[in-house]
C-alpha cells in the first residue's frame, strides 16, 4: 500500500511556483487597476480555488489539477496583460 499523499510535506518550493507567480501577476493588475469587479472576483476565485484544490489534496492527482490550474491562471493573466498593453 502507498503511503497518504501530503502536499505540504517532502515536495520542494519549485513546484509551488506557479502559485507565487499568479499571485504576482494578480496583485500586479490589481494595483494598476487593469482589473474590473467581474475579472477581479473571476482570477480571485480561480486562485482561491487552484490553490485550495493544490494545498488540501489528498491524491497527487488533485494536487496536479491545482497545479495546472495555478499555472493556467499565470498564463491567462500573463495574456491579460500583454493584451491590455496592446491596447
Amino acid at each position: 500500500m502507498l503511503p497518504n499523499f501530503t502536499p505540504l510535506v517532502g515536495l520542494p518550493f519549485e513546484w509551488y511556483i506557479p502559485a507565487v507567480v499568479s499571485l504576482g501577476f494578480l496583485a500586479n493588475l490589481w494595483w494598476a487597476g487593469e482589473l474590473s469587479g467581474a475579472q477581479r472576483a473571476i482570477f480571485v476565485a480561480w486562485f482561491v480555488i487552484a490553490l485550495a484544490v493544490q494545498v488540501t489534496s489528498r491524491d497527487a492527482w488533485m494536487w496536479i489539477a491545482g497545479f495546472v490550474a495555478q499555472v493556467a491562471l499565470a498564463i491567462a493573466l500573463v495574456f491579460k496583460k500583454q493584451i491590455d498593453d496592446i491596447y
